[in-house]
């Protein structure tokens, strides 16, 4: 009996002795069992991404790469848009001229991974503010003092250059070189119709013109003989379609909306009487959903048709 109650007034005073030691061992946790990285083949594919040398210029020091986790590290501040705009992964290089001082590289390179093409270009959209326009071999981006931002594929990539003798024009035929064609933007993209001069291309991620069912949107605006045209593409899956078409003719009915339709083979033609964006037109295709708005006439609308066809 006095055996018995020693015992247990032995394990009573243990409790607190195995309770310290599991809070100190607790307290050298290991970050990376509790951190999530992209995938190694995600962190190498950026990596190869990164040519040895663009011109004059040699890749200096590693490619650094970035998470969900630390991206923070890079981009203080704005790392959660960047990962609430569907971001997976980012690889940052440096180049310079052989010889020059490390620290100091001449441009640095980033090449977000976005997941998808559509969110890549919806980053290179806010990021201009709207203001796109054509770089060479038919790619997308806008320019500022201190390089070129432009979107392929899933890929939005950053060029900074610190050097006024660079060559930024080298920089992203190279870059875009590397990513390769398969990783070109969205079918879509070049379905629009040249009809006068691009003036901006957007990307609306949500309640396009005020219809909380339409999300996804870019949106061209054009010059055409001295008049404003802005033509859109419905961005989604191709099974969607047919559903956001829906909406739209079930928006036309609740809302009074006039409207008449044709049909072209397999493409539908909305014209539309709308009071509150004037006369406009949807043309629903079996792969895309497109509208045209402003100043517009039949050739332009034909023209869309010829590219879709």
């Amino acid at each position: 009996m006095v055996l018995s109650k020693t015992y247990r007034l032995f394990l009573i005073g243990l409790l607190p002795a195995v309770a310290y030691l599991i809070y100190f061992e607790g307290q050298k946790y290991d970050p990376a069992l509790i951190r999530f990285p992209s995938s190694p083949a995600v962190r190498n594919k950026l990596t190869a991404l990164f040519p040895p040398e663009v011109g004059n210029y040699i890749q200096i020091g590693p490619v650094r790469s970035y998470t969900k986790e630390n991206l923070y590290e890079y981009v203080n501040g704005h790392a959660e848009y960047f990962i609430s705009a569907g971001f997976t992964g980012l690889a940052v290089g440096e180049y310079g001229t052989a010889g020059s001082d490390i620290t100091k590289p001449d441009v640095v390179v980033d090449i977000y991974d976005m997941g998808r093409s559509i969110h890549a270009f919806g980053i290179l959209s806010d990021e201009s503010g709207g203001n796109l326009s054509d770089l060479q071999d038919e790619l997308t981006g806008y320019r500022t003092p201190m390089g070129i931002s432009f979107a392929k594929g899933k890929y939005y990539v950053k060029i900074s250059v610190y050097n006024e003798k660079v060559s930024q024009e080298t920089f992203v035929h190279s870059i875009a070189g590397v990513i390769g064609p398969e990783a070109d933007l969205f079918a879509e993209f070049s379905q629009l119709p040249d009809i006068g001069d691009v003036v901006a291309t957007r990307f609306i991620k949500e309640a396009y013109r005020g219809l909380d069912f339409v999300n996804n949107v870019m949106e061209r605006e054009y010059i055409a003989d001295g008049n404003t045209v802005l033509v859109s593409v419905f961005m989604g899956a191709k099974k969607d379609t047919k559903s956001l078409t829906r909406s739209f003719i079930d928006y036309f009915d609740q809302s009074d909306i006039p409207y008449s339709a044709t049909e072209n083979e397999d493409i539908k033609i909305f014209r539309i009487k709308d009071p509150y964006e004037g006369d406009w037109v949807l043309i629903s295709s079996p792969d895309a959903l497109f509208g045209i708005y402003g100043v517009y006439d039949d050739s332009m609308i034909n023209a869309l048709l010829n590219k879709i066809m």
